[in-house]
C-alpha cells in the first residue's frame, strides 16, 4: 500500500473509528435496494417504491444539517442512539405493517429524518484525533472505504431476499445498523469527542465559503452518478447493469488506495474530475456493449472516491469547533439533492428521448462540476 496510507499507523485511534463509521453505515448501502425490492414485492407498484425512496431521501436531506448540530447540543452518542433506534424501528415495521402504500411512504421518510448522522460525526472528530499532516490520507482513505458500502451492500441484500425472503433481509440491515451504532458509541474517541454549541442559527454555516462550494460540487459531482445508473438500467438487464455499478465503486476504491494519496495542490479536484468526466465521454462511443461501458465506468470510478476525499478536507480546513459537524450535514444534504435531481432528469431523457440521452445528463453535469472546481479552487485553499 502507498506509504501515504502506511504513515496513518501513527494515528491508530482515526482507523479504528473509520472502521467503526464503516461498519455503522453499511445499512445506507442496502436500503435503497432494500425499499425497491421489498415495496415493489407487497405492492406490485415500481412507482410507489420509487416514492418511497424518495421519500426517504428528503427526509436525509433535511434532518442531516439538524441532527448534526444536535450533536453540539445533547452530545455525539446521545443523538447517534436516538436516531439509531428510530430509523431501525421504522425500516424493520416495513416487514410487519399491512401494504398501505401511505403507512410505506410515512415509514421511508421516518427513516431518511432519523438517519444517524454517522459521517458527520466521524468527520467531524478526525481532526481532533489525528495529526494534521495525516489528514489528507486520512480523508482519502475514508472515501475510499465509502465504496466498500455501495459494492457489498447492494449484493449482500440481493442475495438475503433471494435466499431467505425481505423479512430476513430487513433484519439482516437492522442488525448490521445496531451492531455498527454501538461500535461507534463505545468508540473511546467518540466518548470523549468535545463539538462546541453552534451559537448561530441553522444555515448560517453555507456564508463559509469552503462549505458553500463544497456542498454545490458534492451536489453537481453525485448527481452526475444518477446519469450513468438510470442509463445503465436502462440499456442493460438489471444484472449486468449490478456488475456495472460495482465497476465504477471498484475502480474509485481502487483510486482511493492508489492514486489519491499522491495527489496534492490546486491541481489535484480539476484532475480528478477530468478523470470521471472522461470517463463519462467514453461511454457514449459503444453503448450498446456492455464491456466497453463497464470499462468506460472504471475510468469514471477513478476519479470517484480521491474527488470526495479531497472535498471532505475542504471543510475539515474551512471550518472549526461548532461549524465542522453541520457543514458535513450540509454537503450530506447536496450530495443526496444532487442524486434525485440527476435520476429525475436522466428519466425524463430515458422517457422523452432514449436510454442513451440519460449519457449526457452525466456528461452535462460532470462538465458543469469541473468548471465549478476550476472557480472554486483558485479561491480555496487545498
Amino acid at each position: 500500500m502507498d506509504k501515504g496510507l502506511k504513515s496513518l499507523a501513527a494515528a491508530p485511534q482515526s482507523v479504528v473509528l473509520l472502521l467503526a463509521q464503516l461498519v455503522a453505515r453499511f445499512p445506507f448501502g442496502m436500503l435503497s435496494l432494500a425499499f425497491i425490492i421489498h415495496i415493489q414485492d407487497v405492492t406490485g407498484s415500481y412507482a410507489i417504491a420509487g416514492i418511497a425512496l424518495g421519500a426517504e431521501t428528503i427526509g436525509a436531506s433535511i434532518s442531516g444539517p439538524i441532527l448534526a448540530r444536535y450533536m453540539a447540543r445533547f452530545g455525539v452518542r446521545r443523538v447517534i442512539a436516538t436516531a439509531t433506534i428510530i430509523t431501525t424501528t421504522s425500516f424493520l415495521a416495513m416487514g410487519f405493517v399491512p401494504p398501505e402504500p401511505l403507512l410505506l411512504v410515512f415509514l421511508s421518510l421516518m427513516v431518511g429524518l432519523s438517519s444517524p448522522p454517522i459521517q458527520p460525526a466521524a468527520r467531524t472528530i478526525y481532526p481532533q484525533i489525528t495529526p494534521k499532516a495525516l489528514l489528507p490520507q486520512l480523508y482519502s482513505l475514508d472515501a475510499a472505504a465509502q465504496e466498500i458500502i455501495w459494492v457489498i451492500g447492494p449484493l449482500i441484500a440481493t442475495l438475503v431476499a433471494a435466499q431467505f425472503g425481505n423479512l430476513a433481509m430487513l433484519i439482516t440491515i437492522g442488525a448490521i445498523q445496531i451492531f455498527g451504532s454501538i461500535w461507534i458509541l463505545t468508540n473511546k474517541s467518540v466518548a470523549t469527542a468535545k463539538i462546541p454549541a453552534s451559537k448561530t442559527s441553522v444555515g448560517r454555516v453555507l456564508k463559509n465559503p469552503s462549505v458553500t462550494a463544497v456542498t454545490f460540487l458534492g451536489l453537481l459531482f453525485v448527481g452526475s452518478f444518477a446519469g450513468v445508473e438510470v442509463g445503465a438500467v436502462a440499456l442493460f438487464d438489471k444484472p449486468t447493469a449490478g456488475v456495472m455499478f460495482a465497476v465504477f465503486s471498484v475502480g474509485s476504491l481502487l483510486s482511493g488506495f492508489l492514486l489519491a494519496p499522491r495527489a496534492k495542490g490546486r491541481v489535484a479536484l480539476p484532475l480528478f474530475l477530468g478523470i470521471t468526466l472522461l470517463g463519462y465521454v467514453l461511454i457514449p462511443i459503444n453503448s450498446g456493449d456492455p464491456i466497453w461501458v463497464g470499462a468506460a465506468l472504471f475510468v469514471a470510478g477513478l476519479g470517484v472516491a480521491p474527488t470526495l476525499g479531497i472535498l471532505a478536507l475542504w471543510v475539515a480546513q474551512g471550518t472549526s469547533g461548532s461549524e465542522t459537524a453541520e457543514a458535513y450535514g450540509w454537503t450530506t444534504t447536496g450530495q443526496l439533492v444532487g442524486f434525485s435531481a440527476g435520476s429525475a432528469l436522466a428519466g425524463i431523457a430515458v422517457d422523452a428521448v432514449a436510454p442513451q440521452a440519460a449519457l449526457l445528463v452525466s456528461i452535462v453535469f460532470g462538465v458543469a462540476t469541473l468548471l465549478a472546481a476550476l472557480f472554486a479552487a483558485k479561491r480555496i485553499s487545498n
